[in-house]
């Protein structure tokens, strides 16, 4: 059994609560879970087998204590391991940020609970008399916990700079910083502030975060590359901190060749899925990649904005390779036959990341160039191919975004 494990969204209420009301004696009520599902404080993720809600864990974090709040499977699949995969979910966000302590309560009578945290490495730190509801008592558990350091600094930094974090990110490959321009910029960070990198070294790609002036949206002008020397896991992590700190919904752009050759420069092409030619794989990723790597509501919501803005939106299959060096001939003319719409160099690490965590991820080729056996590419053509890009999709893109961050809310 592997369950896909992602962020609770409202819709997600009503499995919680069936679990919810057969688990304990006294169990929350709705507007409780709404409540740690929707409250920054909180983050509370569910378990999925076959589209069904089969677990879910609450946690929040206060300096550097994990509070692990509430944990429960469906009684069909407990003692499958679903509950250590939730419970140590939770403390991997927690170490990600920083955290050296995680804590919880639990029922003096629920033994199945108790050997799952004592085998988890947690142990008994006080009784707590007539703790629960109906006068039951509690014992405190605690587990020492080994924060990722270096993550944690990264996050401190943005919180000091950020009074709240928006709930969508955009990532904005090659030439299309212009799209942050629309949303106006409150705050701008440079990527040396948080990563050491005082140049991205690629054209086109500033290296900056900026927060929109509304707050809804924090863009990343530029990202890392695999053929810059740049791991999985380095490509990854500003936007898994980001994500971390609660950007729930993700939209990826990227510079792209068209393969597809009833494509055009300026043309928008959505994932439908990707193929990964580079290895380039975060490690923190693990396995756990969700049936589909891309959100279908972000996907429809794509969709919707085309339709709004009067947008040619097509849907195809994207093709990651490494790079520096653009595809030969060979490379084109394989890609073509295989049926794949866009190729780029980046990308893919960075969903594979997102997705892993649990958040809804949506990305978007904007064609910047033909490809073709004997076409000679260049970054240069890239670069100046966007204005077309922007005559033809700025409204498009505009509307996508804004459409995020009203599915967030609700």
């Amino acid at each position: 059994m592997f369950p896909e494990i992602r962020l609770a969204s409202t819709d997600d209420i009503s499995g919680i609560m069936d679990i919810e009301q057969s688990s304990f004696p006294c169990p929350w009520d709705m507007e409780t879970i709404l409540s740690c599902i929707v409250f920054p404080s909180f983050r509370t993720w569910a378990s999925r087998l076959e589209g069904r809600i089969t677990g879910y864990v609450t946690a929040e974090l206060d300096s550097n204590r994990l509070h692990i709040v509430n944990l429960a499977v469906s009684d069909v699949f407990r003692r499958k391991g679903l509950a250590t995969d939730l419970l140590r979910t939770a403390e991997e966000w927690g170490r990600r940020l920083g955290a050296s302590i995680s804590h919880l309560e639990v029922r003096v009578s629920s033994l199945p609970a108790l050997t799952l945290y004592e085998k988890s490495g947690y142990g008994r730190t006080r009784f707590i008399e007539n703790y629960y509801p109906d006068g039951e008592d509690g014992l405190e558990f605690q587990k020492t916990l080994h924060p990722y350091s270096d993550l944690a600094i990264i996050a401190e930094r943005i919180i000091s700079r950020c009074d709240t974090i928006p709930s969508v990110g955009v990532v904005l490959g090659s030439g299309l910083s212009w799209l942050a321009d629309e949303f106006g910029t409150a705050i701008e960070i440079s990527y040396g502030e948080l990563l050491g990198d005082s140049d991205p070294g690629v054209a086109g790609h500033p290296g900056k975060l900026t927060f929109s002036r509304c707050g809804r949206f924090v863009f990343m002008l530029g990202r890392r590359h695999h053929y810059q020397g740049y791991t999985g896991d380095e490509i990854s992590t500003l936007p898994g901190v980001l994500g971390d700190l609660g950007v729930s919904a993700w939209i990826l752009t990227s510079s792209s060749g068209a393969v597809d050759t009833e494509l055009r420069p300026g043309d928008a092409v959505l994932f439908r899925d990707h193929v990964n030619f580079t290895g380039c794989v975060p490690q923190s990723a693990g396995c756990r990649i969700r049936k589909s790597a891309y959100s279908s509501k972000l996907r429809k919501a794509a969709e919707e904005a085309a339709g709004r803005t009067g947008t040619e939106l097509k849907e195809g299959v994207f093709a990651c390779t490494s790079g520096p060096a653009y595809e030969t001939s060979a490379e084109i003319k394989y890609l073509h036959e295989k049926l794949f719409s866009t190729v780029s160099m980046s990308t893919v690490p960075e969903v594979l990341l997102l997705s892993s965590r649990g958040f809804d991820v949506a990305a978007v080729s904007l064609v910047t160039n033909a490809t073709s056996p004997g076409v000679v590419l260049t970054h240069e053509e890239v670069l100046s191919s966007q204005e077309a890009v922007r005559r033809k999709q700025g409204a498009f893109l505009s509307s996508f975004i804004q459409e995020a961050a009203l599915i967030e809310l609700q």
